[in-house]
């Protein structure tokens, strides 16, 4: 059972690290232009805060675990 929670925690540790590192990617090249620039930075300042919070809870999985 303790193998099966560790393939749950490692396979939230792969997908929070890779929705985070696309999401950050996205904040920084843009694929679609705004009608405005308030529009534009709203979608940036998402974008990395979604890529963040994805970084993190991969950090907090690998912390899973590590211990």
């Amino acid at each position: 059972m303790a193998n099966l929670l560790d393939a749950l925690f490692f396979a939230v540790l792969v997908a929070g690290f890779g929705v985070g590192i696309a999401y950050l990617v996205m904040a920084f090249f843009p694929a679609s232009v705004a009608e405005s620039r308030g529009r534009r930075a709203e979608g940036t300042y998402e974008n990395l805060y979604l890529g963040v919070a994805g970084i993190i809870i991969g950090l907090l999985m690998w912390a899973a675990l590590v211990f």
